[in-house]
């Protein structure tokens, strides 16, 4: 393990093209965002896997997949009330992060908005749930599931400011902390995540000033707190964009086909109870069942989610691996679209909406699972240009660039792709990245 510090920044909604604008944009200046583009290595992320940031990061910080981190989707379902929306825990993390090998190894971490960290074993831990229907109002939430450090060092002198949580924007109170906690005490792991430009894009659109100016305010963000950190040579930067954004052009709702079958009741236009349910995932809808419902239910679930699929844009895929599964329900199948579609809840709505249909009122962006994404690494360790993998390759490679390992890791690491020999074309390989990480 050696002595450098290390700073993982993922920001929803950014892709490679945002990052090139915001270099051309800042050409002659020495802001720290155009250093970091110039001299950083791209490492390429696959098309496949995760395309939601919650499970993506959750891969990344584990080096396995979604089948054994535990956090399988943006947010977990809830079989019991599926129209309240909630958020992962440290608690459903099925296995170690690089966040526990870090503390083992006696380094001072801190996570910020990073999802699946509330409670967790974090020094500096500002998770910034949304799961009101569990506390009394945004202070007692935030307390509650941050680090007592974070408590006393940051938040409480906030609320004592009479700082209104509900007007707080989160990005810029996370730079905000960033910015205090680098300036307080040597932060050995800092893992922030900037999640507003894609919050923006999904609802607003790409091209919407609403996007644009969230797109501003996150390079001003990234810049701030790279410049807090100001990374030395022994130092690590790693800033991780998500899949790209694409404009939706199909909202499907499966669960008006279930409606239709008796297998979903609603009241109203809310859900009561179901036999079958489709838990929408951005491009992808995971089909659960209720335990004990029999073959038959499944069946006829399946074969009315086939007659859905038969749209061009859809597929249907049944699954025996149960990932995503409750205590509640079983996952038998994956709904999946081509790259504009975006799944949704209502069992009232017409099960399939065109993107430009006037009664359209779904997202307006959703990721695309089949493009890839290029992170940018920067420091000891980590890989040159060329190389390629999972977001649990990366992991992996991160780790092992901080004399680290990861336990329940899966993964071999970011390996040269096929443009590494110059012929061009994109490689899929999965192979061990050892040398890589030591010749780097």
């Amino acid at each position: 393990m050696d002595s450098g510090r290390t700073l993982m920044i993922a920001v929803d909604g950014l892709d490679e093209q945002d990052l090139a604008d915001c270099a051309r944009t800042g050409e002659g200046t020495r802001g720290p965002l155009v250093a970091l583009a110039a001299a950083a290595s791209p490492l390429r992320i696959r098309p496949g896997g995760p395309s939601e940031p919650a499970p993506a990061l959750a891969t990344l910080v584990t080096g396995t997949t979604v089948a054994h981190t535990g956090v399988a989707t943006e947010q977990p379902f809830d079989p019991e009330r599926p129209e309240s929306r909630s958020t992962w825990y440290a608690e459903a993390m099925a296995t170690p992060s690089l966040f526990t090998a870090a503390r083992q190894a006696g380094l001072r971490t801190a996570a910020l908005q990073w999802p699946a960290t509330a409670g967790g074993d974090i020094d500096l831990c500002l998770p910034l749930v949304e799961d009101l229907r569990r506390y009394r109002n945004r202070w007692d939430m935030a307390e509650r599931t941050s680090s007592p450090r974070m408590v006393a060092d940051h938040l409480a002198p906030r609320r004592e400011m009479g700082v209104q949580l509900s007007q707080a924007v989160p990005d810029e109170l996370v730079s905000e902390i960033a910015d205090e906690a680098l300036a307080r005490d040597r932060i050995d792991l800092l893992a922030v995540r900037l999640s507003g430009l894609g919050i923006a894009r999904r609802a607003a659109g790409l091209d919407a000033p609403a996007a644009t100016r969230a797109l501003r305010d996150a390079a001003e963000e990234i810049e701030a707190i790279l410049s807090a950190f100001s990374p030395g040579p022994e130092d690590r930067v790693l800033l991780v964009p998500g899949r790209r954004l694409v404009p939706a052009a199909l909202l499907v709702h499966p669960n008006a086909v279930l409606a239709a079958e008796g297998l979903v009741r609603t009241e109203g236009t809310r859900l009561k109870d179901f036999r079958v349910l489709v838990w929408p995932d951005g491009p992808r809808g995971v089909v659960h069942v209720r335990r004990g419902q029999g073959t038959a239910v499944r069946d006829l679930a399946l074969e009315a989610l086939t007659g859905l699929a038969a749209h061009s844009r859809l597929q249907l895929r049944t699954v025996d691996d149960g990932v995503g599964a409750t205590a509640e329900t079983d996952v038998v199948a994956v709904l999946e679209g081509t790259s504009g579609t975006v799944f949704g809840l209502s069992a009232t709505h017409r099960p399939l909406v065109e993107g430009d249909d006037p009664y359209y009122a779904g997202p307006r962006a959703v990721s695309d699972p089949s493009a890839p994404a290029v992170a940018l690494a920067q420091g000891p360790g980590l890989p040159p240009a060329g190389v390629e993998g999972s977001w649990a390759d990366l992991g992996v490679t991160l780790a092992a660039s901080m004399g680290l390992t990861l336990p329940g890791a899966t993964a071999a690491g970011m390996c040269p792709g096929a443009d590494a020999d110059g012929t061009g074309t994109a490689g899929t390989g999965t192979g061990a990245s050892a040398a890589v990480i030591e010749n780097s």
